[in-house]
């Protein structure tokens, strides 16, 4: 069984809930525990874009975006952008699509060029692109700049640096994804915020959006009755 569950996403400046960011989870038939999949790949786009268009239509519509994470692998798919263009039509609101760091289980080196036009198909089919967890991963500053015409977003994880650098040395890398995104006019996004010496961040850097379990943990969201999984 698949269900999509949800982080609230708020807006910096007020506190006001922006949105949500999507996950994807299966029950475990052993334990009835929910996880992440193994391998994303074994659903099919068909099947996903189904999956989140039959969540949305449980959600209020009053607020400003919902965002789903592709991998590399997913992103360059042609059937992706397709359907996720359908799921937007539907909606009120920004449907924001996060390029993670990582490429794709099993997934050999993925050309530049093809996540370059990917993001373009993306950006001129009117979805918005964040680049996720940037600095980590496979979202290093060449992929970056490469993406940077077709990107509106950039999303700093300060779960994936927290156990291998000071609190010091997280503000300054922070400091170098504020000052970018600034200059290059997009919005900066903080995640990972875990406790209270983590929210000076926020003073410091005034980032757009803010997410981490110390605003709001994940969970599962409603869905409509007429999910099937699809070819």
């Amino acid at each position: 069984m698949l269900r999509l569950w949800g982080q609230p996403k708020y807006v910096a400046a007020t506190g006001k809930l922006a949105g949500y960011e999507l996950f994807l989870r299966e029950k475990q038939t052993t334990d009835g525990e929910w996880e992440l999949p193994a391998d994303f790949s074994q659903f099919s786009p068909n099947t996903m874009a189904n999956l989140i268009g039959a969540t949305l239509k449980t959600l209020p519509q009053d607020f400003q975006l919902v965002s789903f994470n592709l991998d590399q692998a997913q992103f360059i798919d042609t059937k992706y952008i397709d359907l996720l263009v359908a799921v937007q039509a539907q909606l009120d609101y920004a449907l924001v699509i996060e390029l993670t760091e990582r490429r794709g289980h099993g997934s050999a080196t993925i050309a530049l060029s093809d996540l370059v036009a990917a993001a373009q198909r993306f950006q001129e089919a009117g979805l918005r692109v964040c680049l996720d967890d940037v600095g980590t991963g496979e979202n290093q500053l060449p992929l970056v700049e490469a993406l940077d015409p077709f990107v509106s977003e950039y999303k700093f994880a300060l779960q994936n640096v927290r156990d291998q650098m000071s609190i010091a040395e997280i503000a300054a890398e922070v400091a170098v994804w504020r000052k970018r995104a600034d200059r290059l006019h997009k919005r900066f996004a903080l995640e990972g915020f875990e406790d209270p010496e983590d929210v000076r961040l926020i003073q410091a850097f005034s980032p757009d959006l803010v997410q981490g379990f110390y605003f709001g943990r994940p969970h599962t969201l409603p869905i409509a009755e007429d999910f099937k999984t699809l070819p």
